[in-house]
């Protein structure tokens, strides 16, 4: 008969025990997940029709509506209805909404809340505040940018950024210049610029700012605000130590056509650094200053392929995408460079419609696109050009396509027109045509 040991028996015992109690467990929270689930939808589904019956009502009627609504849970979703409404809709809801909040007794306790609540109750107090228009909001959200809750911050910086009152760039500096970082810098940027959309030079204290963190964000918000009146500022910085602050102050120069803009963006193209560079060179490409050209062709030569591709797309801005400014790189430029132009003006639709020209409808036009076919087959540009013999709508284009392919004696036209009439795409006509000009290949 078996021996069995009582260490056993209790070890056995435990483990059951265990399996039970894990069951339950798994039981219970699954039961609770789905009173919670239930629970939302019930409140998502009550919210659509309470929805769908708040707007086809007049922005008058919406304080009567909260007032007779006796059940709390409707209260609070057509609270929460309300204020997204007052933060999206027109001035006559935004009106309403303030009215309706202020007649009875919310905003009070809502201001009440964001200066002494709890967390949760400052949080939501912050939030439902940056759909309010008033002055004393502005001022009370400025207020509780010193708060020590990072949740709080965040919500009071979003919705001072709401709110897009001047007064709100003071809060808006105290969260950046505080220590614990709880706002991204990206939300601080925007809200920053709705906030200062009308005054720019308000940021102008943080681009003086020791932390480069508080300049680059201040860039940062006056790259979408900049106007005259800062001009002198960025052009300040864009001698700045931190490279994020002379990128960012490329793109603030891209909002002001002035000289001085133009020849700082053309010191910038020739940043140590290759990002500032590439905003410099887009930023001359959205002015589309002649002036900025020579920055654009030297721009062209660069060791860095992405600093070439937008100095390419400088020079289209600035020049247009023509023959004698494709002819003009050629000369002067690298083969890199020219590369990089070509590319650029691909992308853009440029041979498309230089092969278009091809067609007799606009005379002039139609040397030009000659002209210019000629100079790129010459300089052995042939890859893209004669995909079009295959793929252009106009068979009459093709075929004077094939002449001009026809004049070369380069190796590699030959082959490449060759390996084209070889192809089952290829129209017959097309490829009698091949045949013709170039009798002596096989």
């Amino acid at each position: 008969m078996p021996v069995t040991y009582p260490s056993f028996l209790i070890l056995k015992t435990a483990v059951l025990i265990l399996g039970v109690s894990t069951l339950a467990f798994a039981l219970a929270i699954y039961l609770l997940m789905e009173i919670h689930y239930r629970r939302q939808l019930s409140r998502q589904v009550r919210r659509v029709m309470l929805e769908s019956q708040l707007l086809t009502i007049p922005a008058q009627g919406v304080s009567e509506v909260f007032r007779s609504t006796s059940n709390q849970q409707d209260r609070k979703i057509i609270l929460g209805i309300l204020v997204d409404q007052a933060a999206w809709g027109d001035v006559q809801w935004q009106n309403a909404v303030r009215q309706m909040v202020a007649g009875t007794g919310i905003l009070d306790r809502w201001l009440a809340d964001l200066r002494g609540g709890s967390v949760v109750r400052r949080v939501r107090a912050a939030t439902y505040l940056g759909s309010i228009r008033d002055p004393s909001v502005t001022g009370a959200l400025v207020g509780a940018a010193e708060d020590h809750s990072r949740l709080v911050l965040l919500a009071v910086a979003i919705s001072l950024g709401r709110l897009r009152e001047p007064r709100g760039v003071e809060g808006l500096i105290r969260i950046a210049r505080h220590l614990s970082r709880s706002v991204p810098d990206l939300t601080l940027a925007a809200a920053l610029a709705a906030c200062a959309e009308t005054q720019p030079a308000l940021l102008v204290e943080l681009l003086h700012a020791r932390e480069s963190r508080l300049r680059i964000i201040a860039s940062w918000a006056l790259s979408e605000i900049a106007d005259r009146s800062v001009l002198q500022p960025l052009l300040e910085i864009t001698e700045d130590p931190d490279p994020e602050v002379r990128a960012k102050s490329a793109r603030a120069l891209a909002r002001l056509h002035e000289p001085e803009s133009v020849e700082a963006l053309s010191c910038l193209a020739r940043d140590p650094v290759w990002f500032v560079r590439i905003r410099a060179l887009d930023a001359l490409g959205q002015l589309g200053e002649v002036a900025g050209e020579t920055a654009a062709l030297r721009g062209l030569e660069d060791s860095s392929r992405e600093v070439r591709a937008r100095a390419a797309f400088a020079l289209r801005k600035i020049r247009g995408m023509k023959g004698e400014v494709a002819a003009q790189v050629l000369a002067n430029a690298s083969r890199r460079g020219f590369n990089s132009l070509l590319s650029e003006w691909d992308r853009n639709g440029f041979l498309w419609e230089l092969v278009k020209g091809l067609s007799i409808g606009n005379p002039e036009r139609y040397y030009e696109s000659v002209k210019t076919v000629r100079m790129l087959i010459e300089a052995e540009m042939i890859h893209a050009l004669a995909n079009f013999i295959l793929v252009f709508p106009d068979l009459k284009v093709r075929l004077r396509l094939v002449r001009l392919f026809g004049e070369s004696e380069s190796a590699g036209v030959i082959a490449e027109v060759n390996a084209i009439a070889r192809s089952p795409a290829c129209h017959r006509l097309v490829a009698r045509k091949i045949a013709r000009e170039f009798p002596a290949t096989p």
